[in-house]
């Protein structure tokens, strides 16, 4: 792993914003849902802005670098104060880091689904009261 060491890991170069974010918030321990809370806005924000969808205006990038323990600078470009490269050590999970991983991001699909269940239900609702 001594590549990933050499090598500007997190630089614009290699990854993006929405990468960037994602490691920062995760680094942080946070969910999309308890990152949103923080900044009040919606969760499907914080999933736009890490899939690169779409980027924070800058009071909010300011913010969220705040909230994530990261440099605007770092979360724009990778250089600056940030999230340190991976080792080998963070690359390998344990039975109980994987598990617990995965059930978070299995509570945050859950919540995902419950939401697009609503707004179907919702057009679906309006479609028939078109007719």
């Amino acid at each position: 792993m001594a590549a990933l060491q050499e090598c500007d890991y997190y630089g614009e170069a290699v990854s993006t914003l929405g990468e960037r974010i994602s490691v920062a918030r995760e680094h942080a321990g946070m969910t999309e849902t308890e990152l949103a809370t923080r900044l009040a806005v919606q969760r499907q924000t914080i999933d736009a802005w890490e899939g690169d969808g779409s980027e924070p205006r800058a009071n909010k990038l300011t913010t969220l670098a705040g909230v994530l323990g990261v440099t605007p600078a770092w979360l724009l470009t990778g250089s600056g104060d940030g999230v340190p490269a991976p080792t080998d050590e963070d690359t390998t999970l344990d039975g109980t880091a994987l598990r617990l991983r995965l059930a978070a991001e299995l509570r945050e699909a859950l919540d995902e689904q419950a939401h697009l269940h609503k707004r179907i239900a919702r057009i679906a609702d309006a479609l028939a009261a078109i007719d």
